[in-house]
């Protein structure tokens, strides 16, 4: 089981909603989410990710590690963590640049992960 799917599974026990009534309000089907709280789903969309936590008021949980540096948390490219420290980027938003990658690769200067940052971002607020 991921840990993230082990996360949402207790939070929605302890807020006392059923799996079709989470699955509900973030707009996917109780299977899907059933596969999510197993780990059997694991290439979340970062969209659907801000959804569960949020709904799940589980945004302060997320960030809860902070106090450990970005770059320990796991293994992450120094020019990802750069940008990140540079531009004070949210955990969230670090830990969601670090898992995508386009035909394999991922940015290599902090330049190119702002760029990369900064369409995502349009694109979401838009």
């Amino acid at each position: 089981m991921s840990d993230f799917g082990v996360k949402v599974r207790k939070r929605r026990c302890e807020e006392g909603l059923s799996q079709e009534k989470l699955a509900q309000a973030v707009g996917i089907s109780r299977n899907y989410l059933s596969q999510i709280e197993r780990g059997k789903a694991t290439n979340l969309s970062w969209q659907l990710m801000n959804r569960l936590t949020s709904v799940l008021g589980m945004k302060e949980e997320q960030g809860s590690d902070s106090k450990t540096p970005i770059d320990e948390r796991m293994d992450l490219p120094p020019s990802l963590v750069a940008f990140a420290q540079k531009a004070e980027l949210p955990t969230d938003d670090v830990l969601m640049l670090a898992r995508l990658k386009y035909r394999g690769q991922q940015p290599t200067t902090p330049e190119k992960w702002e760029l990369l940052y900064n369409v995502i971002k349009m694109t979401v607020e838009s």
